[in-house]
């Protein structure tokens, strides 16, 4: 996810906004210290203008 953010140039704030989800939040989800349910993956997605499976996808 922080790979994708910063290639579209975006802040954490400015994802956080996008997605409609707390900037604290994200920034725990990015550091893996929390656990993200799958209807916030789709609003991180929706945020980054990608597909889902493409947070899910390990590289």
């Amino acid at each position: 996810m922080r790979r994708l953010r910063a290639a579209r140039g975006l802040s954490q704030e400015a994802l956080a906004y996008e997605s409609g989800l707390n900037r604290t939040y994200l920034s725990g989800v990015e550091r893996s210290e929390r656990n993200v349910s799958i209807d916030n993956i789709a609003r991180i997605a929706e945020g980054l203008g990608v597909e889902p499976w493409k947070l899910l996808k390990n590289e």
